[in-house]
């Protein structure tokens, strides 16, 4: 309840977080990354493999470079494939977001999940 009243109250956190949403996504759409078509604060990277090789991706991305997500797998999504989801909020920084894409770059190629 506490949220609702604070989104009532300050109509610019909505705001604010569609600037984040929007940043993070271009900025992984640029570097290749397959986000498919959302229109969600919740942003989707999807890769090819299974569960073992996404659990290495959100692992990396944690222990490496402080970004926390998690993973669906099958039966969500194909066998074969994973995603990965990504919660961001209206108080994450350029800065934040910024570091988040460049551990997306770098795991992403280690993992080699770049399309």
């Amino acid at each position: 309840l506490k949220r609702l009243e604070l989104i009532r109250k300050n109509p610019g956190f909505k705001d604010r977080l569609w600037e984040v949403v929007k940043r993070l996504q271009n900025g992984l759409r640029e570097k290749g990354f397959d986000l498919g078509k959302t229109n969600s604060p919740v942003t989707p990277v999807f890769m090819h493999g299974g569960p073992p090789e996404a659990a290495n991706v959100i692992i990396d991305l944690r222990e490496t470079y402080n970004v926390f997500c998690s993973v669906v797998v099958y039966p969500v999504v194909p066998k074969d494939k994973a995603r990965i989801r990504v919660q961001i909020s209206a108080a994450h920084t350029k800065q934040d977001l910024d570091k988040a894409i460049q551990g997306f770059i770098k795991v992403g190629k280690q993992h080699r999940i770049l399309h």
